[in-house]
């Protein structure tokens, strides 16, 4: 049995906050420093060539607050990557080819994990879910929607997602029809 603050409830449908670009890049570099100080500070634990946390920086940027705050986040992990954490791991200059393809291998994974996100939040954008409670007549079947009207099932639905309806016969039906 439903309690009164159930009954109460309409159907929602679920979606994301949105945030500002200036947010979303300012998420970035601080999601991005945070990386950067957790390689290092926990860089003689992990080694000196892991960059996990600097991609996963990226990804958590990407994630939970776009593709701006993880362009953002890659741009402070990449500069960190080039001249604090290249230089360190070994004697080799910056001149060295080595370094520019490691450094290179570092910005297209970052790429890649922002191209994900882009097409993460596209899919989440096509995705409408219905959920709680749906306050239906069972005689007539109609809905009740947030303002207290009652319309066809078929009109609620397609109003609160991306369903649409056609509509048929099931066979039970059709033989109480022909009977």
């Amino acid at each position: 049995m439903a309690t009164a603050s159930q009954r109460s409830r309409h159907v929602t449908i679920a979606g994301g906050p949105e945030h500002s670009t200036l947010w979303c890049i300012a998420y970035g570099l601080a999601l991005g420093l945070l990386g950067v100080a957790l390689q290092k500070a926990l860089a003689p634990l992990l080694g000196p060539d892991s960059y996990q946390l600097l991609l996963s920086a990226v990804a958590i940027s990407v994630m939970y607050a776009g593709v701006w705050a993880g362009a953002s986040a890659l741009i402070v992990t990449g500069l960190a990557k080039l001249f604090v954490f290249l230089p360190e791991e070994s004697a080799l200059h910056l001149s060295d080819f080595r370094l520019l393809i490691r450094f290179g291998l570092f910005v297209c994974l970052g790429l890649l994990i922002c191209w994900l996100g882009v097409k993460l939040q596209a899919s989440r954008r096509k995705l409408r879910v219905l959920s709680g409670l749906l306050p239906i007549c069972a005689w007539c079947k109609r809905v009740r929607d947030e303002k207290g009207q009652w319309q066809p099932v078929e009109a609620y639905i397609h109003d609160h997602s991306e369903a649409d309806f056609t509509h048929g016969m099931c066979p039970d039906c059709a033989r109480e029809m022909v009977n």
